[in-house]
């Protein structure tokens, strides 16, 4: 038994027109080649499809049901047609997305706000994590886009299976407690907080790495004695008085309790980057990409006050 496209669209003709002659000119073919798919089907089925007649054909039980279900076939064809032309425009299907803390708010709620405009068919989920965690997972294909960042006092190099693209450029603070003994000042030597205490990620974040970068540059090692990966513990920490801080400036919120201090020294950035599979981008994807793209943008706060020295 054999049943194809053709063949079913053929029959649907011949039903729909009542002849041979009929359907091959509505088809494009001529009466004797549609004579002979319908008699290749009948011979492939074992199945009389019409009772022909000198003046006409007549169909049989068998050819209504086939024409009947074969409706049902074409109606699946063009729903599936449009699905798939709707997938190929980024306007349905599922999105997988990973993002670090720090961008969730000012960044990527706004962009799934944006995403997901004549997009209410889209399933989309969002984890968190630093970016050591989630461009793994893209790469295994758990996710399907990751958000994450790079310091540029701590280049990293990442799987060549994993495609990498900068969003945007953020600039870091130096933060303190409104109160501190250096707040009034106008420029200050990061050499001067060699005594401070230090609050930043855990060891094995890239964070913590630029601190100890950036301090190193300074003639010290910081002293950390709080370390936390959540930005609000930090911030809490630092405006209590316990310590000072480098932070995103995406992460710098509570300017009622602290202060960014002005560095005479430039102070490092971190790369905004998303990550992909190479060669596996899906429209999907790229959409959520152009929507990241334009609430980094419009969310990027100005470069903290800091003087970098002449020669």
């Amino acid at each position: 038994m054999s049943l194809d496209l053709t063949t079913l669209k053929t029959l649907r003709a011949v039903m729909e027109q009542g002849s041979f002659a009929a359907a091959g000119r509505d088809l494009g073919y001529t009466s004797s080649a549609v004579s002979q798919q319908m008699a290749g089907l009948e011979r492939s089925l074992g199945l009389e499809l019409f009772h022909r007649e000198p003046r006409r054909i007549v169909p049989t039980g068998a050819a209504e049901y086939l024409y009947e279900h074969a409706a049902e076939v074409f109606r699946l064809i063009d729903q599936l047609q449009v699905d798939v032309e709707r997938w190929s425009a980024g306007q349905e299907g599922r999105l997988r997305v990973g993002t670090y803390a720090s961008a969730g708010g000012p960044i990527v709620a706004q962009a799934i706000t944006r995403f997901l405009v004549r997009r209410r068919k889209v399933q989309i989920s969002l984890d968190e994590g630093e970016p050591y965690e989630l461009f793994p997972r893209v790469e295994s294909g758990e996710l399907d886009v990751a958000l994450g960042f790079q310091y540029d006092l701590v280049p990293k190099q990442w799987s060549s299976a994993v495609e990498l693209t900068e969003i945007g450029v953020e600039e870091l603070h130096l933060i303190a407690p409104r109160h501190h003994r250096l707040a009034s000042r106008d420029a200050v030597e990061l050499a001067e907080l060699r005594l401070e205490r230090w609050v930043t990620h855990t060891k094995e974040t890239a964070a913590s790495d630029c601190l100890t970068s950036f301090c190193g540059k300074a003639g010290f090692t910081p002293d950390v004695t709080f370390r936390s990966n959540n930005m609000d513990t930090i911030r809490g920490i630092v405006a209590e008085g316990l310590g000072v801080a480098l932070i995103p400036a995406l992460a710098h919120v509570d300017r009622e309790r602290t202060i960014a201090l002005p560095l005479t020294e430039q102070l490092p950035r971190r790369q905004i980057m998303a990550a992909t599979r190479l060669g596996q981008r899906t429209p999907l994807a790229t959409s959520f990409l152009d929507a990241v793209a334009h609430a980094v943008d419009t969310s990027m706060p100005r470069s903290p006050r800091s003087s970098p020295q002449g020669p």
